[in-house]
């Protein structure tokens, strides 16, 4: 006769997930972020240096540049950072450095740097939704494996 699993324990896989999900938060979950679109801070109200953003959350983000760049921050430094959206469209929210350390990032000398968002701004409700939106593309986006080809 067949086998008896009446003693065993059926896992929902959708609760399983969800347990996941919930580990890998903390006070503000912070997702990993490589932009397409370009990210720059402003010094002297003149001159633009690129920035690469590492990770952002509600409440702050990590940032590096080439060690060999001209920006130096220090700590308790406050900077604007600008979010270009298109070629002369942007949204910029002030930062707070309040972390900086020096790393190799595949051979290549970087400096990083953690920042606190300026929630006080105006723009960091636009910033917020931001992060949001991102937040959710990490949780339920696909990565592309260059299968698929697209004719214009």
């Amino acid at each position: 006769m067949g086998k008896n699993f009446s003693n065993q324990r059926v896992v929902s896989l959708s609760s399983v997930r969800q347990e996941m999900i919930e580990e890998k938060r903390r006070e503000y979950e912070r997702v990993v972020f490589r932009s397409s679109f370009g990210v720059y801070t402003v010094i002297d109200d003149h001159s633009l240096h690129a920035i690469e953003i590492l990770d952002i959350s509600e409440g702050g983000m990590q940032f590096q540049t080439p060690e060999k760049t001209s920006l130096k921050l220090n700590m308790d430094d406050v900077i604007t950072v600008r979010f270009y959206f298109a070629t002369d469209h942007y949204l910029s929210i002030e930062v707070k450095v309040v972390r900086s350390y020096s790393a190799l990032e595949n051979g290549t000398a970087v400096h990083c740097y953690g920042c606190l968002l300026d929630k006080t701004m105006s723009s960091y409700s636009a910033i917020y939704h931001f992060v949001q939106f991102i937040t959710k593309c990490a949780e339920h986006g696909h990565k592309d494996e260059g299968h698929r080809k697209v004719y214009y």
